[in-house]
């Protein structure tokens, strides 16, 4: 069941429009939305769908300006950003198998938590934002650092494990960002202490 309180009413009906269109079918919910609508642990306010088949733009744009209002923020050859109806939506070219099948309620096909937890490794060896440590810490509550490391290794095999490990306790970007709002109660000093400990008991 998800767990709709963690995003307002309008992303859940425009999350289950987009999904329930044939043209997305292929395309899966992923990222802070996919983990907070099945934990419920914080509120997310955007849209990330990906899809492991190339984006086109001529046919994503007329579909949603059907939805409202919709502006192109950003566009590249492997991500399109739109804003429709205030909302956040990213489509996104992702050509790496899915590790496990997603969760499907009401069609809206939701990442699974074990591919969300590689797709986060994956990021915080970008550029870890606070958003992606707390759910990572979520995470943690659920997966040992090893599973996780072994679903990265696994959805990512040219991956450098040596990165994922340095970034998890690399946080001064991090630091300069605002939390989300939550629903249970956290301590960033305390995540923060947390995830280094399972890097360095890792290690």
């Amino acid at each position: 069941m998800l767990q709709t309180q963690a995003v307002e009413p309008a992303l859940l009906e425009l999350l289950a429009a987009l999904t329930n269109d044939p043209l997305f079918e292929d395309y899966y919910l992923v990222g802070g939305t996919a983990l907070a609508l099945q934990i419920g642990h914080r509120q997310s306010v955007d849209i990330d769908l990906f899809s492991s088949n190339p984006i086109i733009e001529s046919d994503i744009t007329p579909v949603l300006i059907a939805f409202g209002k919709t502006i192109i923020l950003s566009k590249s050859k492997n991500i399109l950003i739109y804003s429709v109806n205030g909302i956040k939506v990213d489509f996104v070219y992702h050509p790496y198998k899915w590790i496990h099948e997603p969760l499907i309620e009401n069609k809206i096909k939701v990442a699974s938590k074990v591919d969300i937890a590689a797709m986060k490794l994956n990021a915080v060896s970008g550029r870890g934002s606070k958003k992606d440590f707390i759910d990572l810490f979520f995470l943690l509550k659920e997966y040992s650092l090893n599973e996780m490391i072994t679903f990265y290794k696994k959805k990512y095999p040219e991956g450098s494990e040596f990165l994922v490990l340095k970034s998890m306790c690399y946080f001064n970007d991090a630091e300069k960002e605002l939390s989300p709002v939550m629903l249970v109660e956290i301590n960033w000093e305390n995540i923060k202490k947390i995830i280094i400990k399972q890097v360095e008991q890792y290690i």
